[in-house]
């Protein structure tokens, strides 16, 4: 329970900055509530990513093995931890539902045909049903993997309850997208959608994680909370591997997203281009062009070289990088629609995602001490002993 609390003049400014932050979008957007309702969404898609592809990567974790895993640990576990919270924040979100969805809205749905044949999955009530339904089983996945992970018999931990757990992810993240993202656009439907969301969640987390441990002071890398899975812990920390995880996820997401963009182009069909025109025929292009570049080509360029994945400076700027990108990802998949006259950025925009993230990233920092180091006294041993071997 402390790990909720601020303990740390770092963890009470995020925390005051968020606050003020979520006060404002409170108290000034009632009067414009569709657009602060979008802006709380696309901020709400960035955190819960976060959470929720640190989970995933901690699972790969466990199925795997591997220097890269015991590294970043720590952070994944933290982040992961904070699902919890965005399970409260998912609240407002379901509260405004008629709000944000156009399928919600009774007057729609006697007006068009398309929507009533759906109507048996776009029902207001089987909507909350299935966003609530996502965070008990990410927080049970989050229980499991937390206690295993913290377990010091770890070594014994079955792989088998990892990939069962990968699987669970891959079919929440895939409709929870379908549902809080793809469902603005009743008519349109893509089956690269979800995966693209969920690989983009999981590209997010790992940037976060290694951008953490880049920036963590070198004296406290032998502080690692406790054993590995599989590995022992290395003298150098395995950033060709933390590299080579970041670019693995880059050129899936990117192939995900070009393919999902060909197979609608070479369609050509009115239901499937009404995504892409606003996005691509209006100066939310530029938007385009930036996740192209920043999202893609860049990190790729970087991540290619063998001389700047060994260079701690080299990999904190790609992820920090990524981290940006993704946050412009969400925004590019939620707002665009409701804003088709081009790119126009609202207050709510840096508002919602500044309130939100001050107050995630104030558990955040608290989550990663209690990873870190959870039970000083067991770890006093082990750090003397790398003290005499030096």
């Amino acid at each position: 329970m402390n790990a909720w609390l601020p303990r740390s003049r770092l963890q009470w400014i995020t925390l005051v900055i968020g606050v003020l932050a979520v006060l404002g979008c409170v108290l000034l957007g009632r009067s414009r509530l569709q657009q602060t309702l979008l802006s709380y969404l696309f901020a709400f898609l960035f955190f819960t990513g976060l959470s929720a592809g640190s989970l995933a990567i901690l699972m790969v974790y466990q199925v795997t093995g591997g220097a890269w895993g015991d590294y970043i640990r720590p952070q994944l576990l933290a982040a992961a931890r904070i699902l919890p919270l965005q399970a409260i924040l998912v609240l407002p979100m379901l509260l405004g539902l008629r709000v944000l969805y156009p399928w919600a809205r009774a007057d729609a749905l006697a007006s068009d045909s398309l929507l009533r044949a759906q109507s048996w999955y776009l029902d207001s009530t089987f909507f909350v049903a299935r966003s609530l339904a996502y965070f008990v089983l990410w927080l049970v996945l989050v229980a499991l993997v937390a206690r295993r992970s913290e377990d010091p018999n770890r070594r014994a931990t079955p792989a088998g309850l990892a990939a069962a757990g990968l699987i669970v992810y891959a079919l929440t993240t895939l409709l929870a997208a379908t549902d809080w993202a793809m469902s603005l656009l009743p008519h349109w439907h893509s089956s690269t959608f979800g995966m693209m969301v969920a690989t983009g969640w999981m590209l997010a987390a790992a940037a976060l994680a290694v951008l953490c441990a880049m920036l963590e002071p070198k004296s406290t890398e032998t502080r690692s909370p406790a054993p590995p899975l599989r590995t022992q812990p290395q003298a150098e920390p395995p950033l060709h591997d933390l590299g080579n995880l970041l670019l693995m996820f880059v050129l899936v997401w990117s192939y995900l997203a070009f393919m999902q963009y060909l197979t609608i182009w070479i369609a050509d069909q009115p239901v499937e281009t009404a995504w892409y025109i606003p996005r691509t025929l209006t100066s939310w292009r530029w938007l385009a062009w930036f996740l192209i570049a920043f999202h893609f080509a860049v990190p790729f360029a970087v991540l290619l070289s063998r001389r700047a994945k060994h260079r701690r400076s080299w990999l904190a700027g790609v992820a920090a990088l990524l981290l940006f990108a993704n946050l412009a990802d969400a925004l590019w998949l939620i707002v665009p629609n409701f804003r088709a006259q081009g790119f126009t950025l609202r207050w709510t925009d840096l508002w919602a995602p500044l309130g939100m993230g001050g107050v995630w990233l104030c558990v955040y920092l608290g989550q990663l001490r209690s990873a870190r180091w959870p039970e000083a006294p067991v770890r006093l041993m082990p750090l003397r002993l790398e003290k005499g071997h030096g």
